[in-house]
């Protein structure tokens, strides 16, 4: 079963140039030689939480484990450490809810994040609410949910909802989000959960498909 592993961070500012060199260059090929996918680096353009969030997969969470338990990882963490600051990891597992995720991304994607924690009592409500309700709204404003996380190891909350807005700029998705039809279906979702927030993020490192093989580029 995929895993997610995301990582979080903000670049120390004194040494953003070296940070561009070692992420590109040592850390995304090592962590692919390790079996976690890098996907994606994304920048946060609206709202709280970390300033930028590496995107990586691996097949299973033995996988990952193995991985991470690897000493090319700790080398490569440790040296990531001189360039960052408030750095924080979460693994994340699919819901089964929605599920539609790729690996690979379209260049101008935007994606909006949602996290909220579900209310134990009301869990079947919920999970009918998002599969006939909350997950079309979106998919009719131009979100495609590639999938639902839950929060296996690290800080709340619990569940993600990851959605991807594609042939569309970050002034038409703000305002797509402003619509009473999405507004409506929010207040609808939040009778069953708490918690709730929200993020829309840009690419501060993108996967470029080559005829071979993948290579990677900041974004600034």
């Amino acid at each position: 079963m995929p895993v997610k592993f995301n990582q979080y961070w903000t670049v120390d500012f004194d040494k953003t140039r070296e940070y561009e060199k070692f992420i590109i260059r040592n850390y995304i090929p090592g962590i692919n030689k390790l079996g976690i996918h890098i996907v994606a680096g994304w920048t946060v353009l609206i709202g709280g939480y970390s300033e930028n969030i590496l995107e990586g997969v691996s097949n299973d969470l033995e996988l990952l484990e193995r991985a991470l338990r690897d000493k090319k990882y700790r080398e490569l963490n440790d040296e990531l450490q001189n360039y960052v600051k408030k750095y924080k990891t979460k693994v994340l597992v699919r819901t089964g809810t929605k599920d539609a995720y790729s690996k690979d991304i379209k260049k101008d994607t935007i994606k909006f994040s949602q996290t909220w924690d579900v209310i134990s009592k009301y869990k079947d409500e919920y999970e009918k609410y998002v599969a006939e309700t909350f997950y079309p709204c979106l998919e009719e404003l131009g979100i495609q949910v590639a999938r639902e996380w839950e929060v296996l190891i690290g800080d709340g909350p619990r569940r993600l909802c990851e959605g991807r807005a594609q042939d569309i700029d970050s002034s038409t998705l703000i305002s797509n989000l402003q619509s009473k039809k999405f507004q409506k279906a929010k207040q609808g979702l939040k009778q069953f959960i708490e918690n709730y927030e929200s993020r829309i993020l840009v690419f501060h490192i993108q996967k470029v498909l080559g005829y071979k093989s993948a290579s990677y580029e900041l974004i600034n």
